[in-house]
């Protein structure tokens, strides 16, 4: 009899959502006794709510990014938060048990907070003992996460487990297997076949812009401030996600006389033969991306992070030489000029990254529901 694992996300186009899908290639990889089922648990409780959050996120994130700072982990704004949360727990505790009962998981991942935090409250209220597996996708353990009824916790790094110890977690909960990254990532193509793929040149740098699941940051600043650049003939490579503004824009602004060196794409799914192709990326430094980028050796040059939980994923990546974070955006190109100029610190950097990159990330996580069950089986 196959066993069931349920994948909790919210929104379509994130990292949370990467990272389920990671997690459920990492079970492929496994066996094929596993029937896996992936939720977006905010659409599935709160459709509504959950695109009035959605948006307001984002408004925040473009316009007032230190708002969000201000918010993030901040003791104050969980404090009065709290019972508005607990009532919606409540609120959704009837969705959660007929989701539970559907499914008959023999575990639940959660890769986002939100859905963690309901999941417990269900085991707490109706004495359940499904194992319940948070999966942290940014070096950022912020206390939502925080839960005692959470059999395991699955960190990003050691340092990320220490902060989670220090905040109450028992070590025994703690698992540092890496941010779930697609199995694909592990395999590397010859770079000229990967270029081929893409449709660019061997013989020239190629930089790989990109912005996360939805195209956020500094991508259209950072085109056009490389297209620009005379001193260097660069091929770009722009992942836009579901941006569509940002794509139309880039098209009219950016592929007029540039067509052979610039390759514009959408929403992808083979972000690992980009990688491939590339010698560098510039990008926010979301989880999900830097930790791909980790496991391809690829340096990183971070650019504009979100304050809060990507402010801390980059302190991360500099404490660890694997990336360079350009403040001055004026800046971007001289910077990368000279990382290009100095080899021996592109691949002191390329090799730094595969030091601490998690390439069975996924299928390490994926083992767990295994693990979670032995033990469920011993405590009865």
């Amino acid at each position: 009899m196959k066993k069931k694992a349920l994948l909790l996300y919210i929104s379509r186009f994130s990292g949370h959502y990467r990272a389920a899908r990671a997690i459920e290639a990492g079970f492929a990889e496994l066996t094929e006794e596993v029937e896996v089922t992936k939720i977006n648990a905010l659409g599935y409780t709160n459709p509504v709510l959950g695109k009035i959050i959605n948006r307001a996120y984002m408004e925040v994130i473009r316009k007032r990014p230190e708002i969000w700072e201000r918010m993030y982990d901040n003791p104050e704004v969980m404090k009065r938060t709290q019972k508005v949360r607990e009532a919606l727990h409540r609120f959704n505790m009837a969705k959660i048990g007929r989701l539970v009962k559907k499914y008959s998981p023999d575990a639940v991942f959660c890769t986002q907070a939100f859905p963690c935090g309901m999941m417990s409250d269900y085991k707490r209220k109706f004495l359940s003992d499904v194992p319940l597996i948070g999966v942290l996708t940014d070096h950022a353990p912020h206390s939502y996460w925080l839960n005692n009824e959470v059999d395991y916790y699955v960190a990003p790094s050691v340092e990320t487990a220490n902060r989670l110890k220090e905040k109450g977690v028992p070590g025994e909960r703690i698992r540092v297997y890496g941010i779930p990254v697609d199995p694909v990532f592990a395999s590397r193509r010859d770079k000229d076949i990967a270029l081929s793929m893409v449709g660019l040149k061997s013989g020239k740098p190629v930089v790989l812009i990109m912005g996360g699941s939805q195209g956020l940051g500094a991508v259209e600043e950072t085109v056009l401030s490389l297209v620009s650049d005379r001193k260097r003939d660069y091929q770009l490579m722009v992942v836009t996600g579901s941006n569509t503004r940002l794509l139309k824009r880039l098209q009219k602004t950016v592929i007029q006389g540039n067509a052979g060196e610039v390759k514009l794409f959408s929403y992808v799914d083979n972000v690992d033969i980009l990688m491939d192709a590339a010698d560098v990326i510039v990008s926010k430094p979301g989880g999900m991306t830097t930790s791909e980028a980790l496991v391809k050796g690829l340096p990183i040059v971070i650019v504009k992070p979100i304050p809060g939980h990507e402010r801390m994923n980059t302190d991360y990546l500099l404490s660890k030489g694997v990336a360079i974070e350009v403040k001055d955006m004026g800046l971007l190109h001289a910077k990368l000029n000279e990382l290009f100029d100095d080899r021996q610190k592109l691949k002191g950097m390329k090799d730094k990254a595969l030091e601490i990159a998690h390439p069975e990330s996924a299928v390490d996580t994926a083992r767990l529901l295994f693990e979670a069950q032995r033990c469920s089986t011993m405590s009865t």
